[in-house]
């Protein structure tokens, strides 16, 4: 199964200076951790200023995916898990360039 879309049930935020998957990594001042229905997990990695960022993943076995966005974007992650509902998570295993997380289908001018 290379693609899932689940809805988001819940999410922490955890955020502090900076860390590294290992030498040379990309430095990330934390993460943004979304659950889904059936175990699934999203995380949005926030890249710390001028780090590099790692690669979107999704791997079916574990039910896990992700992405990495700056850090600087936060806000715009938080505002949409606070803000919307429903809430979904779309992983790709062989396109997780597509990973993301999105809002259902909306009426214009819903004023939320």
């Amino acid at each position: 199964m290379p693609t899932i879309v689940t809805e988001i049930e819940s999410y922490y935020v955890q955020i502090g200076y900076e860390s590294t998957g290992g030498a040379g990594g990309p430095k990330s001042r934390g993460v943004i951790a979304c659950h889904g229905d059936g175990g699934y997990l999203f995380l949005i990695y926030l890249a710390a200023p001028g780090s590099s960022t790692a690669e979107p993943r999704y791997h079916p076995d574990g039910k896990i995916g992700s992405i990495n966005v700056p850090v600087d974007e936060t806000g715009n992650y938080l505002d949409i898990l606070r803000n919307e509902k429903p809430l979904f998570m779309y992983m790709n295993s062989e396109n997780p360039e597509w990973n993301n997380i999105r809002t259902s289908l909306e009426a214009v001018g819903e004023g939320e």
